[in-house]
């Protein structure tokens, strides 16, 4: 019964995916592009090599999936403000709810090009931060070099500043990420995915906003 079974063509082809585009306001997230690569076929089985590693327990194949998101918010307050919270780079942990604690690292500078911070999102769970590219109260560029507990093969984040007028700044964030996911979850996990890291982003400048102004209470109650 049945005709005979069909084999796994050889070789691999990699294809490019790109998302939809969704416009939306200035202060909400736009996803930019989600780029993944797809595997049309597969390998010829090396000897002892399962054919179908995700139904038998083999280990399996994983390939980087970049996942690309930008943000932009006005925040109602100075530029100098706004970059004395982005500037505590390892304080993060204190105002971000997407961090559950961050502290220093290295023996480098506390914030500039070489500082380095910890940032445990979820206990357990931990990457490891390095500012690459800093121009003071304007940008700076932040690298994931290493990483506990999560399928991170890289994430670049940049942050930049701009004034609008005296009381109010621009804040904008790209942040890529590459993950290294076996097939069968990317599938699964994709949509999740895009989703959970606009809303992550989201997030993070609207605790921004909130520290600003909580620091800016603090100093007013404490003036003479």
């Amino acid at each position: 019964m049945g005709g005979p079974s069909r084999r796994p063509p050889t070789g691999v082809q990699w294809r490019p995916v790109q998302n939809r585009r969704r416009d939306h306001r200035d202060d909400q997230v736009r996803d930019v592009s989600t780029e993944t690569h797809h595997r049309r076929g597969h390998l010829a089985p090396c000897e002892g090599e399962a054919q179908h590693p995700h139904l038998d327990g083999a280990p399996t194949r994983r390939e980087p999936v970049t996942f690309t998101v930008e943000a932009s918010r006005s925040v109602p307050f100075p530029l100098a403000h706004v970059w004395a919270v982005l500037d505590g780079f390892s304080d993060v942990g204190e105002w971000s709810s997407s961090v559950h604690r961050s502290w220093p690292e290295g023996d480098g500078p506390a914030t500039g090009i070489g500082a380095e911070r910890g940032c445990e999102l979820v206990p357990g769970r931990v990457v490891h931060e390095r500012i690459v590219d800093y121009e003071p109260e304007a940008s700076m560029r932040i690298e994931v070099h290493r990483s506990v507990g999560l399928p991170i093969a890289s994430m670049i984040s940049v942050y930049e500043v701009e004034a609008e007028g005296p009381t109010s700044t621009r804040v904008s964030g790209h942040a890529s990420l590459e993950l290294k996911l076996p097939p069968v979850l990317l599938k699964a996990l994709q949509t999740r995915l895009d989703a959970k890291l606009s809303e992550r982003i989201e997030q993070a400048f609207a605790d921004l906003e909130e520290e600003v102004k909580r620091r800016g209470k603090g100093s007013t109650s404490s003036a003479p």
